[in-house]
């Protein structure tokens, strides 16, 4: 019975774990619409994520699967980037060191900004 009762419990929480990458892409994709938020609330791009706005049952976290800042950025051209350096914690890198990155854009084609338009319901993900 002892065996059984510890080889189902080996197996539970062998199910309970969660991969650090995938971690890390809810928190950048949690961190978006955070952003997307603030922008709707104040009519401004954040200038850094301790900012944003808390959502009510969200993990509201800002950090990789690997307990590291995402990095944030906007471009001249208004594109807001959150990138994770990956297990290593280095640019580059291969499997879990690898970075990820995810780009959106806060302008339209014509330049307008579009992260604050209340029609806009989420943010257009650039290349």
């Amino acid at each position: 019975m002892a065996v059984g009762t510890i080889f189902i419990l080996g197996v539970i929480s062998l199910v309970d774990v969660v991969p650090p990458l995938a971690i890390t892409r809810t928190a950048i994709t949690e961190a978006f619409a955070r952003i997307h938020l603030y922008a709707q609330l104040s009519n401004k791009i954040p200038e850094s994520l301790d900012i944003l706005p808390k959502r009510e049952g969200y993990a509201n976290c800002t950090t990789d699967g690997w307990k590291r800042n995402l990095q944030y950025s906007v471009d001249s051209d208004g594109i807001i980037s959150l990138k994770s350096f990956g297990k290593d914690g280095l640019p580059g890198g291969s499997v879990d060191d690898a970075d990820v990155e995810v780009r959106y854009h806060t302008r339209d084609t014509e330049g307008r900004s579009i992260i604050a338009d209340p029609r806009q319901r989420e943010l257009m993900i650039a290349d």
